[in-house]
């Protein structure tokens, strides 16, 4: 009977470490997600409703429901963010913009319990080691009257929380100081031209610039019933996450303004940097929400980026609206291209075209020339922005040689020919003259040479006979 007992034991233990186990091993499910198209943030919302679906599947936990969102289009972020407490893996099978212009994501997904509850920055940090981390800038404008003008609390706070989460974080001070140092080298050995590009700074140097606006105002110390006296201020902030290229707001957190703000620190200068490192936290009361939410924003806009793909803006000089409908119609014909949004029209101007893709720039440069059977040809662009130009003239231009795009000059010399003979005929209208047999540059005939030849001999022989016969004897 007690061995009997024994064996119950056994079994029921070898069933739970069995069910422990089975339960703690990682799961692999198909999800789905989905935003309306029209959002300027529907791809986020839609990859971040397949990862809630994907650890609904797999570990059986409601993140929506843990993270007590109130209003999900507003606060997707922090579902994001916690899903990857639980989202160990995943892969993004299919992506776009459907016909009921509504974004749609697949995902399959490898999903354990994981750790449900990770903190802001630490939630972050897995992020960054399981996709990677963005090129980070910091813009900060800063002001709180009575304290010195040179102070730089938030930057000091965003600085450090950027350590925390492992951000690569670009000082465009310095870029440009060594932009300027390189452009003074290349004046030095003459290249005036490359000088200049370079102090134009046309490359992207950062994927997301986060920018803050701080206000806010020393009241005074007071000390109140004998206690310990505190210093009063009044804060104010505006945080955005901005594209660099686009100047697109990408995130926005507002900060209401709050007269009553008290630190007991020592100096004003120490208590204004507690309070706004607080404030920067969240850690002063619901009118300051804190800037873990523009971290999130950010990764989450970075993260869909690489596995949705980009979207870039499409610029093009001085096109017709059939054309621009051309353009639009053509881009979502392209095989790589899963969604488009035209943004502005302009025939006297620029118009712009976002597009979703993941090709990579060159990939998509080359597809919308393609589209357009070489109606366009590629100016300038970065890695999210691209300039195109019409190949040939523009609306109500004629086609003269001074408008035809003329080919670069190669090692054959074949592209400097054709320019030489579109010249030429350019002036055979005005008659065959030695210029324009020199500038088409052609051999002048013999009989030429001939009339030249003699044009000489009889003028130096002219020149001769005055000569001898001298002043005086001229008639």
């Amino acid at each position: 009977m007690r061995m009997m007992r024994v064996k119950y034991v056994l079994l029921i233990a070898l069933l739970c470490v069995f069910s422990m186990t089975s339960w703690s091993e990682p799961v692999q499910v198909e999800a789905e997600g989905r935003a309306a198209g029209n959002l300027p943030d529907a791809r986020e919302q839609a990859l971040t409703d397949a990862l809630r679906e994907a650890v609904q599947q797999g570990a059986g936990i409601d993140v929506l429901g843990a993270t007590k969102v109130k209003e999900y289009v507003l606060d997707y972020d922090r579902i994001f963010a916690l899903s990857f407490g639980h989202v160990k893996s995943y892969a993004v099978l299919q992506s776009g913009l459907g016909g009921d212009n509504i974004y749609h994501v697949k995902i399959r997904a490898t999903v354990d319990r994981g750790q449900p509850e990770l903190q802001n920055a630490l939630a972050l940090r897995m992020i960054v080691h399981l996709r990677g981390s963005p090129r980070v800038a910091l813009e900060m404008d800063e002001l709180i009257e009575g304290l010195p003008p040179d102070s730089n609390f938030a930057g000091s706070w965003f600085e450090a929380a950027a350590r925390d989460m492992q951000l690569q974080l670009v000082d465009l001070g310095r870029v440009a100081w060594h932009g300027d140092m390189l452009a003074s080298r290349d004046e030095f050995f003459g290249d005036k031209q490359i000088a200049e590009l370079r102090r134009l700074k046309f490359s992207q140097e950062a994927d997301f610039i986060i920018h803050a606006r701080l206000r806010g105002r020393y009241a005074g110390q007071e000390s109140l019933y004998g206690m310990k006296p505190r210093h009063r201020f009044s804060l104010v902030a505006d945080l955005k996450v901005l594209c660099p290229e686009t100047g697109n707001v990408l995130a926005s957190v507002p900060m209401a303004g709050c007269g009553d703000l008290e630190s007991d620190l020592q100096s004003p200068e120490m208590a204004a940097r507690d309070l706004v490192h607080k404030m920067l936290s969240g850690n002063l009361g619901s009118q300051y929400p804190g800037a873990w939410s523009l971290f999130r924003k950010m990764f989450a806009a970075w993260i869909v980026k690489m596995d949705l793909g980009a979207i870039r803006r499409l610029e093009f000089a001085r096109i017709t609206d059939v054309e621009f409908d051309s353009i639009r119609k053509a881009l979502g014909d392209t095989p790589g291209i899963t969604g488009v949004w035209p943004r502005d029209f302009d025939s006297k101007g620029l118009s712009f075209i976002d597009v979703e893709s993941r090709l990579d720039a060159a990939g998509l440069r080359m597809a919308v020339v393609k589209a357009m059977g070489g109606a366009l040809a590629f100016d300038r662009g970065t890695d999210n922005y691209l300039q195109f130009k019409r190949a040939g003239p523009g609306p109500g231009q004629e086609l003269g040689i001074e408008n035809q795009p003329l080919p670069r000059r190669n090692g054959s010399g074949e592209a400097g020919k054709s320019v030489a003979v579109a010249k030429a005929m350019a002036a055979k209208e005005a008659g065959p003259t030695v210029a324009s047999y020199l500038e088409a540059g052609n051999i002048l005939p013999i009989w030429v040479w001939g009339l030249i030849s003699a044009g000489g001999a009889l003028m130096g022989g002219g020149v001769y006979w005055l000569g001898k016969r001298g002043p005086g004897k001229v008639a």
